[in-house]
């Protein structure tokens, strides 16, 4: 089966830092809004430079809480992320 409908979420058009729950919870939702319209989402993290363990725990952990592990990795991919953000992705995993 072909990817037909890949959506990006390009994080460095909102915040260079992404640091708050508040800011995480709200993206999540519109993530998973976005599920039920694409095949594929990416999340790019060209221009973000920091991201918090809180913000990281927010979005990522609890996106993996709600849909699972298996779907997270069937649904989602990552570009762009430097060494410094990888180690917080992970920590939220």
């Amino acid at each position: 089966m072909a990817i037909e409908n890949i959506k990006t979420i390009r994080f460095g058009e909102i915040a260079s830092s992404l640091g708050t729950r508040n800011l995480a919870a709200k993206l999540r939702d519109d993530a998973i809004a976005s599920m039920q319209d694409s095949d594929k989402i990416v999340f790019d993290f060209e221009g973000v430079h920091v991201i918090t363990n809180s913000f990281a725990n927010e979005y990522f952990g609890k996106l993996i809480e709600t849909i699972s592990v298996q779907k997270f990795k069937e649904k989602f991919a990552f570009i762009n992320v430097n060494d410094f953000i990888q180690r917080v992705l992970i920590s939220s995993f």
